[in-house]
């Protein structure tokens, strides 16, 4: 589903993107994007898939052989076997299982596939400014699926859980660019980075014409990734979650860990700041003002200044803190939107969107309202108003806790004999 992002209101619906009216299939990743259709750009939304298939949806397509439903715009043109048409459809090569994660760069011209079988597939999305037509209701067929343009196959041996292109801020030479979670003013750079089920973050640039050439760095993390991320000024840092809650951060150029929040428990430590929070201040929505325990952590997302760490429990609860070079403090508790755990946030415009287990999406006013309360006129999209976000909150310290910074490994400069796999 897709949602206006000022009314708040459904947008799309598309139904049976990963399977048919017999079976279907688990969407693992999505991605959205403009690519350029002729003199104009389409919004595209870029889904991977457990049946090993990437599909890209234009948003521009309104009804499908029923017709539109109560109002919505459905992308749902549907195919003889009941599956979602789509613009463009991409396979991996057979034998090469899941497609678990996906990320579009180049502005629109490659996404990244990160694969069950430990590869990195490269697909080439400008073919699909030719396969729609002036109505934005183009699909391919089956024998149109596209293959892989190239694939990178050394840098991981098992799963890779996690493929992201860097995005920075768009010049005004080049407003079109749109990075993976983002809204407008975003392009992307040719760094890709990718993280596996063997606990490796390798950075890669794409530009570069072999898969030797273009590895930079490799980060041992030591532990199963299950999501990571560009962060810093300069976008220098890049943050690891493990699939065991914890957390590490590093300069990715030079590959250095520089603080490791592996060597405490990390869900115990949270908790016990949350504990400490001034019950006058950073509440945010509606519940008690007591403190709360951390179960798992959502993700990261840098905002511009600084990094900021989501992380919630099983009743719905979350709290966001601010992640420096070897501590972490709580901001603000966000309660009484959701029900049950919460699994994915967006972040922009000083507020924050959060999706979870209870079929609810809440956004959160993180800058206005001093009094909290719940907007419910969008049952299937619920308003949040929020108090001011600055609580006056202790900040605990890890530098009594941890090692110092340590290495974590380095460039990699590897001698082989095949041949070099490159996207173009």
């Amino acid at each position: 589903h897709t949602y206006d992002r000022e009314t708040l209101k459904k947008v799309h619906t598309i139904e049976c993107a990963h399977g048919n009216s017999s079976s279907s299939s688990s969407i693992t990743d999505l991605s959205y994007t403009h690519i350029a259709t002729g003199n104009s750009t389409s919004p595209m939304i870029l889904s991977s898939g457990m049946n090993g298939t990437v599909k890209l949806f234009d948003l521009r397509c309104n009804g499908n052989a029923n017709g539109s439903t109560n109002g919505i715009a459905n992308a749902n043109n549907r195919r003889p076997d009941g599956s979602a048409a789509a613009a463009l459809e991409m396979v991996l090569p057979d034998g090469h299982g899941e497609a678990l994660s996906v990320s579009v760069g180049y502005n629109g011209a490659l996404a990244a596939v990160g694969g069950k079988k430990g590869n990195i597939h490269f697909f080439d999305l400008r073919s699909v400014s030719s396969n729609s037509n002036s109505g934005g209701t183009g699909s391919t067929t089956t024998s149109e699926a596209t293959k892989p343009l190239g694939t990178y196959v050394d840098a991981h041996t098992e799963e890779v859980t996690r493929v992201r292109f860097q995005n920075v801020p768009a010049s005004s030479s080049n407003v079109n660019g749109y990075g993976h979670g983002h809204g407008n003013g975003y392009e992307t750079t040719s760094l890709l980075v990718s993280a596996g089920e063997d606990g490796l973050a390798c950075i890669h640039d794409t530009s570069q014409p072999s898969e030797e050439s273009a590895l930079r760095s490799i980060l041992n993390v030591q532990s199963p990734l299950r999501d990571v991320g560009f962060f810093g000024p300069s976008l220098e840092g890049l943050y690891c979650l493990t699939g065991s809650e914890t957390m590490s951060v590093w300069h990715h150029d030079s590959a250095q860990r520089m603080c490791d929040y592996g060597d405490v428990n990390l869900r115990n430590m949270l908790s016990s700041q949350l504990s400490q929070v001034d019950t006058g201040n950073g509440i945010i929505g509606n519940g008690n003002n007591s403190g709360m325990d951390v179960n798992y952590l959502v993700g990261c997302h840098w905002d511009g200044t600084e990094l900021n760490l989501v992380a919630g429990n099983n009743e719905g609860e979350c709290a966001i803190f601010r992640v420096e070079a070897n501590s972490i403090s709580p901001k603000v508790v966000l309660r009484g939107g959701h029900k049950s755990c919460i699994r994915a946030f967006t972040a922009e415009m000083g507020g924050i969107i959060t999706g979870g287990e209870d079929s609810r999406l809440c956004e959160w006013d993180l800058n206005s309202n001093p009094n909290g309360s719940m907007n419910s006129n969008h049952s299937s999209m619920q308003g949040v108003v929020s108090t001011n976000a600055n609580s006056n909150v202790p900040s605990y310290s890890l530098s009594s806790q941890t090692t110092m910074p340590r290495a974590g490994g380095g460039r990699i400069r590897r001698q082989k004999n095949r041949k070099g796999h490159t996207p173009y």
